[in-house]
């Protein structure tokens, strides 16, 4: 197990950051602390690390919680630009990633301050044009953070996943997407003799009971940590996920048949884009939904300005009961193909992007130790 004792702060270990936005940061995050053994971890007391590593990397790791004692030799941030501004301030090299380039339009979504910014590929063509990326000299790239491919034998079912719905979703949205997406979605799929093998998410208590009502005794209903649902992913037969990209990348190296469900905010809809195979298994909002053009037009205001809208849309218009009967019918349809496989949603092109970005990451933040180290030594 890496960590050390809860009362110590090793000088030249690794202070970790991340942000409570779904399960793709804290799960890059796991990701890469699982090639770092032998690195002590310190955890960053001034965000939301130290919560959400108990929820989704369970025991793997352990942590050093505090401020206090030795400075860590330097940081590791996942998408969280102002902990790695706050850190590289103090005086601790930071190592950056960021896993949607693509998504950046405004400054402040992007640190200034890090000492290395990795940022991940993905099938985007280009960043924004306005962008706080576009043209910068220091980002290097590299491949998808993700699960190192493994054979998966199937046999279990279908997995339905919406990831970390809380940290989206925002006053009624998230109740109202439940019941506009993931309720009738498991009924089409009861209804169809289909197999389901787990309902995947930080899904609020009512709908957890709901499911757990109509679904057979076993069926997991509820968050799981992140080796959990590698597990869970492994023993599918089909995928059913809100277009995460950390969630489509590892289902792609597994080979895993997918469809991506109706998005949750801005990454999720430019996901659905890059990644996904229009005219398959992706099922878009209706138009009364989300107006994609719009969504452009408030785009170059940052993603906070699109959020607002997609909240409040997801809000007012998953309770129409036309929206409902429509999402209700594409189900139907997509549990009702003649064959028992679901048709795949994501691009074949996905495989072009490789799948070692965890241990391209940890080699730059073991060398960024060994450099301070040694700065520190003929200081």
């Amino acid at each position: 197990m890496n960590g050390v004792e809860l009362n110590a702060r090793p000088a030249g270990g690794l202070l970790v950051a991340t942000t409570d936005f779904g399960w793709g940061s804290v799960g890059k995050l796991r990701l890469i602390l699982d090639e770092l053994d032998g690195v002590d971890l310190v955890v960053d007391g001034a965000s939301d690390t130290a919560r959400l590593a108990a929820q989704v990397i369970g025991g793997r790791h352990r942590f050093v919680h505090g401020a206090g004692g030795a400075s860590p030799g330097a940081a590791l941030v996942v998408n969280d630009p102002a902990s790695a501004d706050r850190i590289a301030r103090s005086g601790t090299p930071v190592v950056y990633v960021d896993s949607l380039p693509y998504l950046w339009t405004v400054d402040a979504e992007v640190p200034v301050a890090a000492t290395v910014y990795c940022a991940q590929r993905s099938l985007a063509r280009e960043l924004p044009p306005a962008g706080p990326l576009r043209g910068r000299a220091d980002v290097r790239w590299v491949e998808p953070i993700v699960p190192p491919p493994r054979r998966r034998t199937g046999g279990a079912g279908a997995v339905i996943n919406v990831g970390g719905l809380h940290s989206h979703l925002v006053g009624g949205a998230s109740d109202a997407y439940l019941r506009a997406v993931v309720v009738p979605l498991v009924g089409a799929l009861r209804r169809g003799g289909r197999r389901i093998a787990a309902v995947c998410g930080n899904l609020p208590p009512w709908v957890r009971t709901e499911l757990a009502a109509v679904l057979p005794r076993g069926v997991r209903v509820g968050p799981l940590c992140a080796y959990e649902f590698e597990a869970a992913l492994l023993r599918a037969d089909a995928l059913f996920t809100s277009p995460g990209s950390t969630t489509i990348l590892q289902a792609a190296s597994l080979g895993l048949p997918t469809v991506l469900l109706p998005p949750q905010n801005l990454s999720q809809i430019l996901n659905a884009e890059i990644f996904g195979a229009p005219g398959r298994g992706v099922i878009p909002w209706p138009e009364s939904v989300i107006d994609r053009e719009l969504v452009d037009t408030l785009r170059p205001e940052g993603e906070d300005a699109v959020l607002g809208y997609v909240y409040r849309r997801i809000g007012e218009r998953c309770g129409d009961p036309a929206v409902r009967a429509l999402l209700a019918e594409r189900f139907r349809a997509l549990v009702a193909l003649p064959t028992a496989a679901v048709p795949d949603g994501l691009s074949p092109r996905l495989r072009e992007l490789g799948h070692g970005g965890a241990r391209q990451v940890a080699r730059i933040i073991r060398r960024t130790l060994r450099s301070c180290a040694a700065r520190g030594r003929r200081g």
